[in-house]
């Protein structure tokens, strides 16, 4: 019989339903099957329209103390000031927390929640197709197997000191959509000059897309990628020099610090 991870999501929101369509993916099925394991997850919201997208992944449910009951691993994914109301009446004493709520550190969590085995975790909207980048920092007696099979499940993650993690929410966290916005410029660029959307957002995504896979297999030194991508005299030189002028990449730095600076604001 197979080993059964029972884990309970409080809340449903986008987060939770990215992370929950990934767990469900055949390959992330397959990869636990493998070590003789399974995901057994319900959703639990007091909102059903929440619940509507995951209906067909997993168990759901409108009683959160109920769904938290029947599991030993608790996924809290709930805004940081909606926790209080959604833990009203629900014990969490001895379950494992995973919280990927920003800005709740472990302390505030042992205190919400009444248990003292906490993990508390960053991952990003990537998650929905199992890239997401998760930054995470534990507590002492936690099984770390299971912990990370979970979080293997929808991506690559990172033990890091709890003292990192805002910084990781404000960057790894935030950065899909920073990302996004280049995106976005590229997209309407090419539109711009005719191309129709389908076809440029398309290019734009694969420009993206094969631009991360050159970096990740390359294993170079950043600049070294640039000069890689660029030719003296040529039209990418005129460009980056333009995003130099412009202080592009300052910028999006500022775009960081200001995420990092929220992530420290909505700290419990």
């Amino acid at each position: 019989m197979k080993n059964k991870i029972r884990i309970a999501f409080i809340g449903c929101g986008n987060m939770a339903r990215a992370i929950i369509s990934s767990m469900c993916d055949p390959a992330s099925v397959y990869a636990l099957k493998r070590n003789g394991k399974v995901f057994c997850i319900t959703a639990a919201d007091r909102d059903e329209a929440q619940l509507m997208p995951v209906k067909t992944l997993c168990a759901t449910s409108l009683d959160v103390a109920s769904a938290v009951a029947d599991s030993d691993h608790v996924v809290l994914a709930v805004k940081p000031q909606d926790a209080a109301a959604a833990l009203h009446g629900v014990s969490l004493a001895g379950k494992t927390v995973i919280s990927v709520m920003a800005g709740v550190g472990i302390a505030a969590l042992k205190e919400l929640t009444g248990s003292d085995k906490i993990v508390r975790a960053m991952p990003n909207i990537c998650a929905a197709v199992g890239e997401s980048c998760t930054a995470y920092a534990a507590t002492d007696g936690i099984d770390e197997q299971t912990v990370t099979e979970i979080l293997g499940s929808f991506g690559i993650y990172r033990k890091v000191d709890e003292r990192a993690l805002d910084v990781l929410t404000g960057v790894t966290g935030s950065g899909p959509a920073f990302v996004f916005e280049v995106l976005k410029a590229f997209r309407d660029e090419l539109i711009s000059h005719g191309i129709d959307s389908a076809a440029a957002m398309e290019m734009a995504v694969q420009t993206v897309v094969g631009s991360a896979l050159y970096a990740e297999k390359a294993g170079k030194d950043i600049d070294a990628l640039i000069s890689d991508a660029s030719s003296a005299g040529g039209t990418t030189e005129r460009g980056m020099a333009c995003l130099r002028e412009n202080m592009f990449a300052d910028i999006l730095r500022r775009a960081m610090q200001c995420s990092i600076a929220r992530a420290k604001e909505l700290a419990l």
